[in-house]
């Protein structure tokens, strides 16, 4: 009999509700957890959602500012310059596009809106238009404001947090150990570097991951401690969906039940992140993205992604409703949505490429 069979995923989710946490051990125990035995392990992490989050869900939408012709070799990605995924590049929009995108989203249910730019980091040359996309989000009331553009200098940091950008996204994508079978291009820790440097010029960080990239239970595992020791504020979960014309074309699917394990072991493991389930959501999951909300997930993408379509706002805001979930459409005042829940003191030393 394995360890897994005698795991007792209840049991570690009062412990980890009375302040404690899950090892790295019991953590590859419930990834290794198969048939009758997820259902326990859902029911968990229901309940650590519950105790640390409420009934409270909240959504937030992206906008593809500078799209395609990426230098970096990102397998997952269409968006890259190495490979022939058939999309159109588009250069950097402008502020009347980026405002009219946050307006919209703000007005359909988003909570937080990000800008999302392709490569490896902003150029001296893209930064005045960098800059003009941030003030005119900036000037769009009652929405978290939000951005993707890779690596970032100290100063850049700086000068979107003066601007008015409360939070950066930057995905670690995968494990250490795995990340230069994905990406050559540019190393891991320059990921994580630049996680940190954006906290330590205080602004929030979105810090996620991957999954489904042909990844091992120990790839998991040792993500999963990576993203709890950066301790980033929101962390979305991605689910790849492949791509014709990337590296990773023929990678086999993930099936749901798989999806909603990750979920579960990821939010026992970060039980104070706000856990957004993002790309891959609707293909990979079909009937059952519902579920999500039961097994962990605080937060969802709506509207589309980078390059793969999402379905309709109003599909997912129904969805809420027909759970009984808290949507969080107070947007406007001091209950400030976008905030995501304080991250617990450190005690340890995706989005998808437009096609259908």
């Amino acid at each position: 009999m394995s360890a897994a069979d005698t795991l007792d995923p209840v049991s570690l989710s009062r412990r980890i509700i009375d302040g404690g946490e899950l090892t790295r051990d019991e953590a590859r125990d419930l990834f290794s957890l198969q048939g009758e035995a997820l259902y326990d392990l859902f029911y968990a992490a229901h309940k650590v959602r519950r105790h640390f989050h409420g009934n409270r869900v909240t959504f937030c939408s992206i906008l593809p500012t500078k799209f395609g012709n990426c230098s970096e070799d990102c397998k997952f990605c269409a968006q890259s310059a190495h490979f022939d995924a058939g999309i159109e590049p588009h250069a950097m929009m402008d502020g009347a596009e980026v405002a009219k995108a946050c307006t919209d989203a703000r007005d359909r249910g988003a909570s937080a809106f990000g800008i999302v730019n392709s490569g490896r980091g902003p150029t001296k040359r893209e930064w005045p238009k960098i800059m003009e996309a941030v003030h005119a989000m900036k000037e769009v009331d009652g929405i978290c404001h939000c951005a993707t553009l890779g690596k970032l200098t100290e100063d850049q940091a700086r000068d979107l947090k003066e601007a008015g950008v409360r939070r950066i996204n930057h995905n670690l994508e995968t494990s250490r150990e795995f990340y230069p079978q994905i990406v050559t291009t540019h190393g891991w820790q320059e990921r994580v570097d630049t996680v940190r440097l954006a906290q330590r010029v205080g602004l929030e960080t979105c810090c996620g991951c991957i999954f489904g990239m042909g990844e091992t239970v120990e790839d998991r595992v040792s993500l999963a401690f990576s993203l709890k020791e950066l301790n980033p504020n929101v962390v979305p979960l991605n689910f790849l969906f492949p791509i014709p014309g990337t590296p990773l074309e023929n990678a086999p699917r993930l099936k749901p039940m798989e999806v909603l394990k990750i979920v579960a072991v990821m939010r026992l493991v970060l039980p104070r992140q706000d856990l957004k389930v993002a790309g891959g959501r609707e293909k990979n999951l079909r009937d059952l993205q519902s579920w999500i909300f039961y097994v962990g997930a605080t937060s969802g993408l709506i509207g589309n992604y980078l390059a793969t379509y999402g379905r309709a706002n109003e599909e997912d805001l129904q969805m809420i409703e027909d759970l009984e979930l808290t949507w969080n459409d107070d947007r406007v005042g001091d209950s400030d949505p976008g905030v995501a829940p304080a991250a617990a003191p450190i005690r340890s030393g995706l989005e998808l490429p437009l096609v259908s």
